[in-house]
Protein backbone atom coordinates (compact mmCIF):
# COMPACT_ATOMS: atom_id res chain seq x y z
CA UNK A 1 0.00 0.00 0.00
CA UNK A 2 1.09 3.55 -0.61
CA UNK A 3 -0.52 6.29 1.51
CA UNK A 4 -1.49 6.03 5.18
CA UNK A 5 -2.89 8.68 7.50
CA UNK A 6 -2.29 8.44 11.26
CA UNK A 7 -4.67 10.58 13.36
CA UNK A 8 -3.48 11.03 16.95
CA UNK A 9 -5.46 12.27 19.93
CA UNK A 10 -2.72 13.61 22.27
CA UNK A 11 -5.13 13.88 25.23
CA UNK A 12 -6.51 10.34 25.26
CA UNK A 13 -5.68 7.91 28.04
CA UNK A 14 -2.71 9.14 30.03
CA UNK A 15 -1.82 11.79 27.43
CA UNK A 16 0.94 9.72 25.88
CA UNK A 17 -0.40 9.91 22.34
CA UNK A 18 1.98 12.56 21.06
CA UNK A 19 5.05 10.84 22.52
CA UNK A 20 4.13 7.44 21.08
CA UNK A 21 3.01 8.64 17.66
CA UNK A 22 6.56 8.79 16.22
CA UNK A 23 7.20 5.16 17.18
CA UNK A 24 3.87 4.07 15.70
CA UNK A 25 4.54 6.06 12.50
CA UNK A 26 7.99 4.46 12.16
CA UNK A 27 6.47 1.00 12.24
CA UNK A 28 3.81 1.96 9.69
CA UNK A 29 6.51 3.35 7.41
CA UNK A 30 7.83 -0.20 7.02
CA UNK A 31 4.61 -1.15 5.17
CA UNK A 32 3.49 2.13 3.58
CA UNK A 33 5.34 4.39 1.17
CA UNK A 34 4.19 7.51 3.01
CA UNK A 35 2.71 8.07 6.49
CA UNK A 36 1.01 11.39 7.18
CA UNK A 37 0.87 12.05 10.95
CA UNK A 38 -1.76 14.51 12.24
CA UNK A 39 -2.05 15.40 15.94
CA UNK A 40 -5.53 16.72 16.73
CA UNK A 41 -6.35 19.75 18.81
CA UNK A 42 -10.16 19.36 18.72
CA UNK A 43 -12.93 16.99 17.65
CA UNK A 44 -13.36 18.83 14.36
CA UNK A 45 -9.80 17.91 13.40
CA UNK A 46 -10.50 14.19 13.71
CA UNK A 47 -13.69 14.30 11.66
CA UNK A 48 -12.31 16.51 8.90
CA UNK A 49 -9.04 14.56 8.54
CA UNK A 50 -10.88 11.23 8.33
CA UNK A 51 -13.17 12.66 5.65
CA UNK A 52 -10.09 13.98 3.82
CA UNK A 53 -8.54 10.50 3.91
CA UNK A 54 -11.54 9.14 2.02
CA UNK A 55 -11.79 12.03 -0.42
CA UNK A 56 -8.07 12.01 -1.23
CA UNK A 57 -8.11 8.21 -1.57
CA UNK A 58 -5.65 7.28 1.13
CA UNK A 59 -5.07 3.55 1.23
CA UNK A 60 -5.36 3.41 5.02
CA UNK A 61 -6.34 5.54 7.99
CA UNK A 62 -5.17 4.73 11.51
CA UNK A 63 -6.68 6.32 14.60
CA UNK A 64 -4.73 6.48 17.84
CA UNK A 65 -7.12 7.19 20.70
CA UNK A 66 -10.09 5.86 22.63
CA UNK A 67 -13.65 5.01 21.63
CA UNK A 68 -14.64 8.67 21.41
CA UNK A 69 -11.83 9.48 18.97
CA UNK A 70 -12.63 6.42 16.86
CA UNK A 71 -16.29 7.44 16.76
CA UNK A 72 -15.35 10.91 15.50
CA UNK A 73 -13.18 9.41 12.77
CA UNK A 74 -16.03 7.15 11.63
CA UNK A 75 -18.35 10.14 11.37
CA UNK A 76 -15.80 11.85 9.15
CA UNK A 77 -15.23 8.79 7.01
CA UNK A 78 -18.93 8.29 6.31
CA UNK A 79 -20.08 11.90 6.14
CA UNK A 80 -21.29 12.48 2.59
CA UNK A 81 -20.02 9.11 1.37
CA UNK A 82 -21.50 7.96 -1.93
CA UNK A 83 -22.65 4.41 -2.61
CA UNK A 84 -19.74 2.41 -3.97
CA UNK A 85 -17.20 5.10 -3.09
CA UNK A 86 -13.73 3.78 -2.27
CA UNK A 87 -12.99 3.70 1.47
CA UNK A 88 -9.56 3.48 3.10
CA UNK A 89 -8.79 0.42 5.21
CA UNK A 90 -9.04 1.18 8.92
CA UNK A 91 -6.71 0.45 11.83
CA UNK A 92 -7.25 1.19 15.52
CA UNK A 93 -4.33 2.00 17.83
CA UNK A 94 -5.65 1.94 21.44
CA UNK A 95 -4.92 5.15 23.32
CA UNK A 96 -7.99 5.73 25.45
CA UNK A 97 -9.03 4.74 28.95
CA UNK A 98 -11.68 2.10 28.42
CA UNK A 99 -10.72 1.06 24.86
CA UNK A 100 -13.93 -0.95 24.58
CA UNK A 101 -13.80 -1.36 20.82
CA UNK A 102 -10.16 -2.45 20.94
CA UNK A 103 -11.07 -5.14 23.49
CA UNK A 104 -13.90 -6.32 21.26
CA UNK A 105 -11.51 -6.61 18.32
CA UNK A 106 -8.88 -8.43 20.38
CA UNK A 107 -6.33 -5.62 20.03
CA UNK A 108 -3.83 -5.39 22.88
CA UNK A 109 -4.14 -2.19 24.97
CA UNK A 110 -0.64 -1.03 24.13
CA UNK A 111 -0.04 1.26 21.16
CA UNK A 112 3.30 -0.18 20.05
CA UNK A 113 2.28 -3.81 20.44
CA UNK A 114 -1.04 -3.08 18.76
CA UNK A 115 0.48 -1.65 15.57
CA UNK A 116 2.86 -4.60 15.41
CA UNK A 117 -0.05 -7.04 15.65
CA UNK A 118 -1.63 -6.03 12.33
CA UNK A 119 -1.34 -7.92 9.06
CA UNK A 120 -1.44 -5.09 6.52
CA UNK A 121 -1.96 -7.51 3.64
CA UNK A 122 -5.44 -8.56 4.81
CA UNK A 123 -8.67 -6.86 5.86
CA UNK A 124 -11.90 -8.09 7.42
CA UNK A 125 -15.45 -6.65 7.19
CA UNK A 126 -16.74 -4.52 10.04
CA UNK A 127 -20.34 -3.43 10.63
CA UNK A 128 -20.91 0.25 11.33
CA UNK A 129 -23.57 0.99 13.94
CA UNK A 130 -25.55 4.20 13.54
CA UNK A 131 -27.56 6.40 15.88
CA UNK A 132 -30.01 8.68 14.07
CA UNK A 133 -28.04 7.95 10.90
CA UNK A 134 -24.64 8.93 12.33
CA UNK A 135 -21.94 6.29 12.91
CA UNK A 136 -20.73 5.33 16.37
CA UNK A 137 -17.73 3.22 17.28
CA UNK A 138 -18.76 1.20 20.32
CA UNK A 139 -21.89 1.96 22.36
CA UNK A 140 -24.97 4.10 22.71
CA UNK A 141 -26.03 4.18 26.36
CA UNK A 142 -28.61 5.68 28.67
CA UNK A 143 -29.72 5.56 32.29
CA UNK A 144 -28.17 5.40 35.72
CA UNK A 145 -24.86 3.57 35.20
CA UNK A 146 -23.92 5.11 31.82
CA UNK A 147 -24.60 8.60 33.21
CA UNK A 148 -22.02 7.91 35.92
CA UNK A 149 -19.43 6.94 33.32
CA UNK A 150 -20.03 10.11 31.29
CA UNK A 151 -19.56 12.22 34.41
CA UNK A 152 -15.93 11.10 34.80
CA UNK A 153 -13.78 14.17 34.10
CA UNK A 154 -10.87 14.14 31.62
CA UNK A 155 -8.53 14.85 34.55
CA UNK A 156 -9.68 11.75 36.45
CA UNK A 157 -9.48 9.64 33.28
CA UNK A 158 -5.91 10.77 32.73
CA UNK A 159 -4.86 10.26 36.36
CA UNK A 160 -6.61 6.98 37.19
CA UNK A 161 -7.40 5.43 33.81
CA UNK A 162 -10.06 2.72 33.72
CA UNK A 163 -10.31 2.74 37.54
CA UNK A 164 -12.06 6.11 37.29
CA UNK A 165 -14.90 4.44 35.37
CA UNK A 166 -15.10 1.57 37.85
CA UNK A 167 -15.26 3.93 40.84
CA UNK A 168 -17.96 6.04 39.21
CA UNK A 169 -20.07 2.98 38.46
CA UNK A 170 -19.75 1.61 42.01
CA UNK A 171 -20.74 4.97 43.52
CA UNK A 172 -23.97 4.95 41.51
CA UNK A 173 -25.01 1.43 42.54
CA UNK A 174 -28.12 1.49 44.68
CA UNK A 175 -29.60 4.38 42.72
CA UNK A 176 -33.25 3.44 42.22
CA UNK A 177 -33.88 5.87 39.36
CA UNK A 178 -35.83 4.32 36.51
CA UNK A 179 -37.13 5.48 33.15
CA UNK A 180 -40.20 4.28 31.29
CA UNK A 181 -38.76 3.28 27.93
CA UNK A 182 -40.36 2.11 24.73
CA UNK A 183 -38.01 -0.22 22.83
CA UNK A 184 -38.99 -1.34 19.33
CA UNK A 185 -36.87 -4.00 17.61
CA UNK A 186 -37.76 -4.71 13.97
CA UNK A 187 -41.40 -3.92 14.78
CA UNK A 188 -41.62 -5.86 18.09
CA UNK A 189 -42.26 -3.56 21.06
CA UNK A 190 -41.47 -3.51 24.79
CA UNK A 191 -42.62 -0.73 27.12
CA UNK A 192 -41.59 -0.89 30.77
CA UNK A 193 -39.32 0.65 33.41
CA UNK A 194 -35.58 0.27 32.96
CA UNK A 195 -32.61 1.56 34.90
CA UNK A 196 -29.96 1.52 32.15
CA UNK A 197 -29.41 0.36 28.60
CA UNK A 198 -26.50 -0.11 26.25
CA UNK A 199 -26.70 -0.67 22.49
CA UNK A 200 -23.81 -1.86 20.36
CA UNK A 201 -22.94 -3.63 17.11
CA UNK A 202 -20.57 -6.06 18.89
CA UNK A 203 -19.29 -6.30 22.44
CA UNK A 204 -16.63 -8.71 23.72
CA UNK A 205 -17.68 -8.20 27.34
CA UNK A 206 -21.27 -9.24 26.60
CA UNK A 207 -19.96 -12.32 24.80
CA UNK A 208 -18.40 -13.45 28.08
CA UNK A 209 -21.74 -13.78 29.87
CA UNK A 210 -24.41 -14.32 27.22
CA UNK A 211 -25.30 -17.34 25.10
CA UNK A 212 -26.11 -15.08 22.15
CA UNK A 213 -22.71 -14.12 20.72
CA UNK A 214 -22.28 -10.75 19.03
CA UNK A 215 -19.97 -10.33 16.05
CA UNK A 216 -18.37 -7.37 14.29
CA UNK A 217 -20.00 -8.52 11.04
CA UNK A 218 -23.34 -10.11 11.98
CA UNK A 219 -25.40 -7.28 10.49
CA UNK A 220 -27.29 -6.62 13.73
CA UNK A 221 -27.63 -4.00 16.44
CA UNK A 222 -27.80 -5.43 19.96
CA UNK A 223 -29.29 -3.86 23.07
CA UNK A 224 -29.06 -4.91 26.69
CA UNK A 225 -31.29 -3.17 29.26
CA UNK A 226 -31.24 -3.55 33.04
CA UNK A 227 -34.56 -3.45 34.81
CA UNK A 228 -32.83 -2.62 38.10
CA UNK A 229 -29.29 -1.33 38.74
CA UNK A 230 -29.39 -1.54 42.54
CA UNK A 231 -26.57 -3.46 44.19
CA UNK A 232 -28.80 -6.37 45.35
CA UNK A 233 -30.23 -6.71 41.84
CA UNK A 234 -26.80 -6.67 40.22
CA UNK A 235 -25.58 -9.30 42.68
CA UNK A 236 -28.56 -11.50 41.82
CA UNK A 237 -27.41 -11.54 38.19
CA UNK A 238 -23.97 -12.94 39.09
CA UNK A 239 -24.93 -16.65 38.81
CA UNK A 240 -26.19 -16.07 35.27
CA UNK A 241 -23.02 -14.16 34.41
CA UNK A 242 -20.94 -17.12 35.56
CA UNK A 243 -23.00 -19.58 33.50
CA UNK A 244 -23.17 -17.25 30.45
CA UNK A 245 -26.96 -17.11 30.66
CA UNK A 246 -27.61 -13.45 31.39
CA UNK A 247 -29.79 -13.18 28.28
CA UNK A 248 -32.28 -15.44 30.08
CA UNK A 249 -32.30 -13.44 33.34
CA UNK A 250 -35.59 -11.70 34.18
CA UNK A 251 -33.64 -8.61 35.32
CA UNK A 252 -32.26 -8.18 31.80
CA UNK A 253 -33.72 -7.52 28.37
CA UNK A 254 -31.30 -8.59 25.63
CA UNK A 255 -32.54 -7.99 22.06
CA UNK A 256 -31.10 -7.95 18.53
CA UNK A 257 -32.25 -6.67 15.18
CA UNK A 258 -31.64 -4.62 12.05
CA UNK A 259 -33.15 -1.51 13.63
CA UNK A 260 -33.86 -0.58 17.24
CA UNK A 261 -35.83 2.48 18.33
CA UNK A 262 -35.64 3.72 21.93
CA UNK A 263 -37.86 6.46 23.36
CA UNK A 264 -38.52 7.72 26.89
CA UNK A 265 -42.24 8.05 27.65
CA UNK A 266 -41.98 9.69 31.08
CA UNK A 267 -39.58 12.58 30.51
CA UNK A 268 -36.28 13.54 28.94
CA UNK A 269 -33.24 11.27 28.78
CA UNK A 270 -29.96 12.02 27.06
CA UNK A 271 -27.90 9.21 25.54
CA UNK A 272 -24.19 8.74 25.70
CA UNK A 273 -22.36 7.89 22.48
CA UNK A 274 -18.90 6.31 22.82
CA UNK A 275 -18.62 7.72 26.35
CA UNK A 276 -19.56 11.31 25.47
CA UNK A 277 -22.87 13.16 25.48
CA UNK A 278 -25.15 12.16 22.62
CA UNK A 279 -28.69 13.01 21.48
CA UNK A 280 -31.80 12.96 23.65
CA UNK A 281 -34.31 10.17 23.19
CA UNK A 282 -35.97 9.13 20.95
CA UNK A 283 -33.17 7.60 18.91
CA UNK A 284 -33.14 5.17 16.02
CA UNK A 285 -30.29 2.67 15.90
CA UNK A 286 -29.26 0.92 12.73
CA UNK A 287 -26.35 -0.86 11.12
CA UNK A 288 -24.40 -0.67 7.86
CA UNK A 289 -23.29 -4.29 7.36
CA UNK A 290 -19.65 -4.66 6.35
CA UNK A 291 -19.39 -0.96 5.50
CA UNK A 292 -15.77 -0.72 6.67
CA UNK A 293 -12.73 -2.90 6.04
CA UNK A 294 -10.46 -3.25 9.05
CA UNK A 295 -6.93 -4.58 8.99
CA UNK A 296 -6.77 -8.17 10.18
CA UNK A 297 -4.64 -9.25 13.11
CA UNK A 298 -1.75 -11.61 12.53
CA UNK A 299 -2.83 -15.20 13.05
CA UNK A 300 -6.53 -14.50 12.50
CA UNK A 301 -8.14 -16.65 9.82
Amino acid sequence: MKKALLIVNPNSGKKEGRALSNHVASHLAESFESVDVRVSSCATDVESWAREAREREYDAVFVMGGDGTVGLSLRGLFEGVLEGERMPAFGLIPGGTGNGLARTLGIVPDALRAVESYDFSRTVPFDIGTVNGRPFAYTVTGGTLPEGIREVSPELKSRYGFLAYVASTILRMGNDEHHALRIVVDGKEWEEDFSSFSAFSANALVNEFALHQTSVSDGEIHLIALRNASLPSLLSILPDIVTRAIDGDDQVLFVHGKTIEVSCVDGDLRCGVDGDDGPCLPVKLGVRPGALRMFALKGDL
